[in-house]
This record gives structure tokens, sequence and C-alpha cells, in this order.
């Protein structure tokens, strides 16, 4: 899903947390939109190149014909992680509900456009596949 989507479904929740939260909604909107700076990380990696321009190309649909990219915080063990801080501090869980958000919208549209499997939805698998 492109950032800007992102972005913009972001703003109602983030407004109704804001009533109750104040500032510490904002943790939301860092959880549902920094999330993926993991995008750029492997890019950089694969492509040791930091140009924010072909990363983002690169992982448009069609960008690419790469299958079971690791996107480390996109994955089921960095979302349990956080389901378990955001037991710790009120920041903590909202961040982790814009995690969420970000995933749960990530997801719907990898179903809806049949890239489903474009991308590891486990570290632990990922490792395992390619160790």
């Amino acid at each position: 899903m492109v950032p800007k989507v992102h972005i913009l479904a972001s703003i109602p929740p983030f407004l109704l947390l804001y009533y109750f939260y104040g500032n510490l909604s904002l943790a939301f909107i860092l959880g549902s939109i920094l999330i993926d700076i993991d995008h750029i990380i492997w890019y950089a990696l694969k492509h040791k190149s930091l140009n924010l321009r072909k990363a983002y190309q690169y992982h448009r649909p069609g960008g690419s014909n790469e299958k079971d990219i690791l996107h480390i915080f996109h994955t089921i063990e960095f979302w349990g992680l956080f389901l378990l801080l955001s037991f710790f501090h009120k920041f903590l869980l909202i961040l982790f509900l814009g995690i969420t958000f970000h995933l749960v919208m990530d997801i719907y549209d990898m179903y809806k456009y049949h890239y489903s499997d474009v991308r590891a939805m486990s570290l632990l698998a990922w490792i395992k596949r390619h160790v």
C-alpha cells in the first residue's frame, strides 16, 4: 500500500485517540507510518543504495519480481514483541495500535491484489528458508 494511503487512513483513528490521549496519540502515527522504514532498509542492503525514489519504485507493485522480501517490521515476531511491550506503557500500547492498523491495511491490500507471496510474514520462517 502506498504511503499516502497509510497517512490519510491514519488520520481518523489518530484524531479519535487524540481526544482521549492528547499528544500521546502521536505514537499511533509513528506506528502506522514509520513501520515502512524496513522497505528502505531492505532496498539499501540488497542494492547498496539509499536512493529513496528507487526504493519506493522497487516496492511498488510491479517494481520488482522478487519474492519473499524480508520487511522485518512487518513480521509476526515484531508484531508479537510490540504486543508484549504494549502492556508496559500507554505510549507503547498506542504505538502497537498504529502498527496493527498498518499491518491490517497491508494484509488486506496484499490479498486483494494477489501479491501475498512477495513479503515474508515470519522472520523465523524466512531465516529457515534462506540459511
